[in-house]
């Protein structure tokens, strides 16, 4: 199992008078060793960054979500393993639930194998309509042989029967560059119409490096019968989904930074944010990108787009400072590469780590007395990531290294991250480090 695919899994979102719920799994150890933990977060403005303390209940699984039926009654589901992550022998399970402690109510009951009958089943959602269950399902790992299987009951705890045309929707066998489709969400905006949120990667000639992406495809699903899914594409007709009456739910306040991400747990103390996000200030640490534990001092945001660029300007420092830092493409700690100024050495240097290939980390440096601020940037296309520099703003651009797309895709669930970091040899405080336009476009 790979370092980046640890962590919170497969978060379910629901609403339920006037309560969001945030219910998902919490999964960490080494190796086959993988510990699950199941449990809910819960607030009233989801926008708000407020939450309740976490609900846990017992749940030997992963991937939960819950059903508000109209009797009051709530139900989680989830996909059922004997032992730990790694064992694909699962199958949909279910549980009645006390909503406000999470104390299980009923039994833990088996209520689907799937439909492929491989014992691994995952990702379960259920929906009420027209008098059905329909109970959905991810199917066949989540890779290559990804699906999406249906089945539905009168009865919330079945018997369910298999949809006679599963999957309702896979990419395998197709030469569509959307490959590995599956783990889906079915809803209605507020039109009342339905669409459905799947995951899947854009392949390109083996490279997709952004990893399991989330794409949003309309559905039809007529009374009494099955949901119709078209074949997500990268663009569509019917792109306008209705938020009437919740104006500013889609595009949220920027300086509340909701697209930031950090490495691990962040001290926020280190991060100091001018009131436009152009100007930002870090504190660096001990630990690097490379570091498997502790507060690695790092921000970044996903990349969303196969050809990018992304660019940061760093301000000088004073000499004799034990820092480096820069900007860099970042997908875990055994894999990324970073374009920085390593100011104890006074030089401008290249890094790429893949330890995935068993490889030792790949460096170049050259030296370079820093008068002015220095301009970072990495180049993103669909097969390469181009790391250059410039000093000044009327500087010419410099190509210090690259680090190919197919070295950031495997068999992983995250993608990779643009971000600016900074470290220091030195455990004693040092002058906080700052970056200026920080930018993907």
């Amino acid at each position: 199992m790979l370092v980046a695919t640890t962590g919170l899994f497969a978060a379910t979102i629901r609403q339920h008078n006037g309560i969001f719920y945030v219910i998902c799994t919490n999964d960490w150890g080494e190796g086959p060793n993988l510990i699950m933990r199941n449990f809910y977060v819960t607030t009233e403005d989801i926008w708000s960054g407020e939450w309740s303390d976490p609900i846990w209940f017992d749940f030997s699984g992963i991937d939960p979500s819950l059903f508000f039926d109209d009797d009051g009654k709530v139900y989680i589901q989830g996909s059922w393993r004997p032992s730990n992550l790694l064992n694909l022998k699962c199958h949909i399970s279910q549980f009645e639930v006390d909503i406000e402690t999470g104390k299980a109510l009923s039994e833990t009951k088996k209520i689907w194998h799937g439909f492929a009958g491989k014992a691994d089943a995952e990702g379960p959602h259920i929906y009420k309509k027209d008098g059905w269950y329909y109970l959905l399902t991810a199917e066949a790992a989540t890779f290559e042989h990804h699906m999406i299987t249906m089945a539905r009951s009168r009865d919330i705890w079945g018997p369910y029967k298999s949809y006679e045309n599963n999957p309702v929707l896979t990419a395998y066998g197709t030469r569509s560059v959307i490959q590995n489709t599956g783990h889906g969400d079915l809803f209605q905006d507020g039109d009342g119409k339905w669409w459905i949120t799947v995951l899947g990667i854009r392949n390109m000639d083996g490279c997709y490096p952004m990893g399991r992406e989330t794409f949003l495809i309309p559905v039809e699903w007529p009374e009494g019968g099955w949901p119709r899914i078209e074949f997500p594409k990268l663009e569509f007709e019917r792109a306008q989904i209705s938020n009437t009456g919740t104006k500013d739910l889609f595009i949220p306040d920027e300086s509340k930074r909701y697209d930031y991400v950090y490495i691990r747990t962040p001290n926020l103390d280190d991060y100091t944010f001018s009131s436009d996000n152009r100007v930002l200030k870090l504190s660096p640490r001990t630990t690097t990108l490379s570091s498997f534990t502790g507060t690695t001092t790092f921000v970044g945001r996903r990349q969303r787009l196969q050809d990018c660029i992304a660019s940061v300007t760093l301000n000088p420092l004073q000499r004799g400072s034990t820092i480096s830092a820069g900007l860099t493409v970042w997908e875990e700690s055994i894999r990324h590469a970073e374009i920085f100024y390593d100011f104890s050495t006074s030089s401008i240097c290249f890094s790429k780590t893949n330890k995935m290939l068993g490889d030792e980390p790949e460096t170049k440096s050259e030296p370079l007395e820093l008068t002015d601020t220095i301009n970072f940037q990495i180049t993103a296309t669909p097969k390469v990531y181009v790391l250059s520099y410039r000093v000044g703003e009327n500087g010419t651009w410099t190509t210090l290294g690259e680090m190919g797309a197919i070295e950031f895709s495997g068999y992983d669930f995250t993608g990779t991250i643009f971000g600016v970091f900074a470290s220091s040899r030195s455990s004693e405080g040092e002058a906080k480090v700052t970056f200026e336009d920080f930018r993907i476009t």
